[in-house]
């Protein structure tokens, strides 16, 4: 009597002409993808943790050197950026490239809870790490609860 079926069913879909578009989509977005160089502003996955002390930053920047980072902190702005530039031999031709260029920048606002003094950072094993002293006013103190 009633089938009921589903819009993505196989035959609904040929009937249709889904299947072709949806390949036609694939082969555009890889053909897209192959050559357009990666730039990405605050893409880079980060975790900001507090601790009693310190504030640490954790950034992931796999295949990133000392020289490709830069960490500023002004007026309570701490401001990460990086660039890998990838570069072909001289004489040669790219033929296919699938490691492309990497270009970022990502800031945090952090006001005058640090002390830029004791600021530190380190890259290892792809991971960037900054640790942010807190400033005096800014440490944690616990306040007891009185009876009355």
């Amino acid at each position: 009597m009633f089938e009921y079926r589903n819009f993505l069913d196989r035959p609904a879909r040929d009937a249709l002409g889904l299947d072709e578009v949806l390949r036609g989509f694939d082969q555009l977005f890889r053909e897209f993808d192959r050559d357009v160089p990666l730039t990405s502003f605050g893409a880079v996955p980060a975790q900001l943790t507090e601790e009693d002390e310190r504030f640490v930053l954790k950034a992931e920047v796999p295949g990133l050197t000392d020289k490709d980072v830069k960490v500023d902190l002004h007026d309570g702005a701490l401001t990460i950026t990086a660039e890998r530039p990838v570069e072909v031999p001289e004489g040669y031709a790219a033929r296919r490239r699938e490691r492309s260029a990497l270009k970022f920048s990502r800031t945090y606002i952090l006001g005058d809870r640090v002390d830029p003094e004791k600021t530190t950072a380190e890259i290892k094993d792809g991971v960037l790490t900054v640790s942010l002293a807190k400033a005096a006013n800014q440490k944690k103190k616990s306040i007891p609860v009185k009876v009355s």
